[in-house]
């Protein structure tokens, strides 16, 4: 029945895995042959707007954990509090990439990029409903439910995001200073992945009720996710006044 419970979690995110996988955004910034002038904007803008979204996921990892013990599972509580170590300082790594690419544009053309104004503004419109849905999770009845989360963003570094790095490293001629958090992600988010799967395995094999817990969280993620990256693109193409680019 465990095997058979997370099989059923796995049917129910492909649809939606292919969905994003198939998004103009996604294929675009994925594509070979991405305008480079479009991908260096859009790190500048991902790298920006992406520390709202980063920086929080250590606290929420060891908030769902710490949620999980008070419901009485006390072995997957310490496990994610113990994982939810390996997060701090990444939102850190953002803002170097951010501050990095914008000393380039600016020596390019000085003035183009107030970086530290960037790093200031508001969150975006399209990362408030990815905040909020994992403190909706972790303050709901199954906090568990973070795995899934975590489980379904961290694939994309696995499935997604080589991608986009091998068009950085081009783009920036293989200096890892402009995308120093893309890159860290890539190399280590294949053992992230492997935990979060191996820890939703167990949970849906204790309880198989939290099922449609796992498949919300999991798919509202990767909406969320591909909304923000939708949304950097679109400020992007802005930054550079020009219409959007085809791959």
């Amino acid at each position: 029945m465990s095997a058979e419970t997370f099989e059923r979690y796995e049917a129910e995110l492909a649809g939606h895995r292919a969905a994003f996988a198939a998004d103009e955004a996604v294929n675009l910034l994925m594509s070979p042959s991405c305008d480079e002038r479009l991908l260096v904007r859009w790190m500048l803008r991902y790298s920006v707007h992406g520390v709202a979204m980063t920086a929080p996921v250590e606290s929420w990892i060891a908030g769902a954990g710490e949620r999980c013990a008070q419901l009485g599972n006390e072995a997957l509580g310490k496990a994610l509090k113990a994982h939810a170590r390996a997060e701090a300082g990444h939102d850190q790594m953002m803002v170097d990439d951010a501050r990095a690419i914008a000393a380039r544009l600016n020596a390019e053309a000085p003035g183009t990029v107030d970086v530290e104004a960037l790093l200031a503004e508001p969150a975006l419109a399209s990362t408030v409903p990815y905040i909020e849905l994992h403190e909706r999770v972790i303050a709901g009845p199954n906090p568990q439910g973070q795995l899934a989360i975590e489980y379904e963003i961290e694939q994309l570094s696995v499935t997604m995001a080589p991608h986009i790095l091998r068009n950085c490293e081009r783009v920036f001629g293989g200096d890892p200073s402009f995308y120093s958090f893309l890159a860290e992600h890539v190399e280590l988010d294949a053992g992230h992945t492997a935990f979060n799967r191996r820890q939703l395995q167990g949970v849906l094999a204790e309880s198989p009720e939290a099922l449609p817990t796992m498949i919300e969280a999991g798919r509202t993620a990767l909406a969320c996710y591909g909304a923000f990256m939708a949304e950097c693109l679109r400020l992007a193409q802005e930054d550079l006044g020009k219409v959007p680019v085809s791959a």
